[in-house]
This record gives C-alpha cells, structure tokens and sequence, in this order.
C-alpha cells in the first residue's frame, strides 16, 4: 500500500499538468484551428495509450452487447463530445475561465448520478452544489444580466464579460458531457477491464473526431503543430496532459477515495492564472477569485458530505 504522500503527490502533480493544459492549448489554438488540433491530439494520445492499455489489460474476450453499446455511447460523450466543445471554448474564453468552469465538472457528476439513482442528496451537498453554481455564475456575471450591476471589471480577458460569455458556456457543456460519460462509466465499469475500456474509448472516439474533423485538416494545420514552439506545446498536452495524467488519475483512484481527487480540481485555475500571466497574459480580476474560493468551498462540502 503506498503512502498517503505519494498518492498526494500524484494528485496534485496532475492538477498542476491539467492546469498547464489550459494555457498552451489556448497558444496551439492561436496557430491551429479547433477541429484540426483535437484530432491531432487524440490521433496522438491513441498512438500512445493504445499499445498500453492492450499491454496491461487483463486477458479475456472484449465486451460485447449493452457493454460495447454503452462504452460507444461513453466515448461519444467523454472523448468526442468532450474534446469538441473543451477546444471551441477555450478558442473563446480564457484558460482561467475554462479551468473554473470544468471545475464543476464533480458537480454536474453528482446531480446527474442523483438523477439517475446512483447518489443520494444530502442538505450538506445541497449547500456544495448551491455554492458551486454560485461561484460560477458569478465568474460569468450572472449578476450584472439579473440586477444590472456593474462592477467596473468591464469585459476584458480577465473579466466575466460577454467576450468570453460563448466560451465560457461550451466549456460548461464539455464538463456536463464528461459528467455524463463518467456516471455512464460508472454504471458499466463493473463489466470491463479499464485498461480494455481505455483502448476501446479512445479508438472509437478518435474515429468519431476523424469523421467530423478529419475533412477541415489542412496543410498549414499540419505545419504549424509541427513547429516549434507550438510543437512543444503539443507535446506537452499529449504526453503530460494527457497520457501521464491518465496513468497517475488511475493509479491513485486505486488507493483513494474519488472525493479526494475532486479537491484537487482547484488547484488547476490557480496554475492557469499563475502560468498565463508569467507568459504575459493579463491577470485576471477579482470575480475569477471569488469564483475559485465558492467552487473550492463546494468541492470541500462535497468530499466531506461523501466520506
């Protein structure tokens, strides 16, 4: 059994990847369009994971019937979907927007898993869920549309602006569909080696995003992520971002509770900010901060409420 500092230790260096993520996605996507980078990021993360997952997969026949239906239907919604809606709105907000915004992602998860039966709601998750939500709507200026308030942060890039309104609620729809690819999961998981699951997820969604993107490639895209520096940045969000981050995830849900990983998700729009501004970026404003205190508070109530 390892350690508890060594379980923390991978959790908080996946936040900490997951937070560089943001911010050189949104450079790869000043040089390459939307549709073009997720293919190549998923054509990539499958030439990787791939051979890995059918490495260490236990040895038996591949799921058949609802399983297979439901693992199709998962990768529509958690590969496809997902990364669909994560670059087109991240091409339109900011990378601390869209790391605050995913940050809810254990919050749509646990109203859609009450939904569905698999959770119970309690008074203390009622409170996370509000103060979640809460904290969110006031990054995207709820407040202003409801009551007309200005709070002189304007609409710039660090603000909660109709600049980056469009962006902010694709990726609010990224993290509802990946909250329901995780309860679908969830609910057929018991069936299906992971690692069988990984290769199955990843080769029918890159083939669904090679069908809907594959035709918009262009040679300039080809060039461009083949370049430096945007070559880098590619790298990174494959290797770093992807495929090391879906090992040390996995490794740790074996020796933790999965409350405890949503704690972690906070760290990520502290890492966006901190890194986008060293590269340059503007800071953002004071709603970005309230709205990472309510959405910290929330996930806490959560963990505690599912203890």
């Amino acid at each position: 059994m390892p350690s508890a500092l060594r379980v923390h230790g991978a959790l908080i260096t996946v936040s900490l990847l997951f937070g560089g993520n943001y911010v050189f996605t949104k450079r790869i996507l000043a040089h390459v369009t939307p549709g073009s980078w997720v293919l190549f990021r998923l054509l990539a993360a499958t030439a990787v994971l791939l051979p890995l997952a059918l490495w260490l997969r236990r040895r038996g026949g591949l799921p058949r019937g609802r399983v297979l239906l439901g693992l199709v239907v998962a990768a529509l919604l958690g590969v496809a979907a997902n990364q669909v809606l994560f670059v087109e709105g991240l091409a339109r907000t900011t990378p601390e927007h869209s790391a605050v915004v995913n940050a809810l992602i254990p919050t749509w998860t646990l109203l859609i898993a009450v939904a569905v039966g698999q959770e119970r709601l309690s008074l203390v998750r009622v409170l996370a869920v509000l103060c979640s939500l809460l904290g969110v709507s006031y990054l995207l200026g709820a407040d202003r549309v409801l009551f007309g308030s200005d709070d002189g942060s304007g609409s710039g890039a660090g603000s909660g602006g109709g600049s980056t309104l469009l962006g902010d609620l694709l990726s609010m729809s990224n993290g509802f569909v990946f909250a329901l690819h995780l309860v679908l999961l969830r609910r057929i998981g018991r069936d299906v080696d992971p690692w069988t699951s990984t290769a199955i997820l990843f080769v029918v969604g890159t083939s669904m995003l090679a069908l809907w993107s594959g035709s918009g490639v262009t040679a300039a895209d080809v060039a461009a992520v083949t370049t430096p520096p945007v070559l880098w940045f590619a790298l990174y969000v494959v290797l770093a971002a992807t495929v090391l981050t879906y090992a040390l995830n996995t490794w740790a849900l074996r020796h933790t509770q999965s409350s405890q990983v949503a704690l972690y998700i906070n760290v990520q729009p502290l890492v966006a900010a901190v890194l986008n501004a060293a590269m340059g970026a503007p800071w953002p404003d004071h709603r970005f901060l309230v709205a990472v205190v309510m959405v910290g508070v929330g996930l806490w109530l959560q963990a505690r409420a599912g203890r």
